[in-house]
């Protein structure tokens, strides 16, 4: 009797091992790996999206037969709904509008593979922003609200501007935009942002083409007085 028992507990142990779901890991955005990126920025308007299979050990031949796609931000919400479709590397032709520029996304995946007829769980929900698509047309269009950053009181290489963000009026965003010629440093409220950018953005032939940066600054910025250097 005693041998009986450990047989049935080992044997459900390893049957529910055996059919747990398989789930999408090493997600990626236009080759960004969304694990690893702290502040995921797109230069797309319509992203590829690619996953592997976190296969079992031992388990051979299983492959996906469907995904789900949720893409949403602050205005939209779009749902791809099944889709029978073996394909988990650059995804793109799943049916939903172009990406606005300068917008926060978040998304979220699932799947079907050949071990089970149901769905992997949801992936936690991936938070992505979208750069400004054309500069040019974006400066154009916000020229009469544009504000330059400067003194007449410091010296010509540091730019300062200091604003108040009043309590009835909460941050909901707030991305800089920033074009140094790889020689810059950038403050907010007296700390400095992401240490690890040095020489940023890269050199081009300047009078050609000039790249920016941008950095997601909604959670430094205060409601009180503001200091960016």
């Amino acid at each position: 009797m005693f041998y009986f028992y450990i047989f049935v507990v080992v044997c459900a142990i390893v049957n529910i091992h055996c059919q747990s779901p398989i789930t999408p890991h090493d997600i990626r955005i236009d080759h960004y790996k969304v694990d690893t990126a702290k502040d995921l920025v797109i230069n797309t308007a319509r992203p590829r999206f690619s996953w592997k299979l976190s296969v079992l050990e031992g388990k051979r031949n299983v492959h996906q037969t469907a995904y789900q796609l949720q893409i949403k931000s602050h205005k939209h919400q779009w749902d791809s709904k099944q889709v029978m479709s073996s394909q988990s590397i650059h995804v793109s032709d799943i049916g939903f509008n172009d990406l606005e520029s300068n917008t926060f996304y978040q998304f979220r995946l699932r799947i079907w593979t050949t071990q089970s007829n149901d769905a992997s769980s949801w992936t936690e929900w991936i938070h992505f922003r979208t750069s400004i698509f054309n500069i040019h047309s974006y400066l154009m269009n916000k020229k009469d609200s544009l504000m330059w950053i400067g003194s007449k009181q410091i010296t010509m290489n540091e730019l300062r501007k200091e604003f108040v963000v009043l309590n009835d009026s909460p941050i909901q965003s707030a991305i800089v935009y920033i074009s140094g010629l790889g020689y810059y440093e950038l403050y907010a409220n007296g700390k400095k942002i992401d240490t690890s950018r040095k020489l940023d953005p890269g050199w081009t032939v300047y009078e050609k083409r000039t790249l920016l940066v941008s950095f997601d600054l909604s959670s430094t910025i205060q409601v009180v007085q503001n200091d960016l250097l």
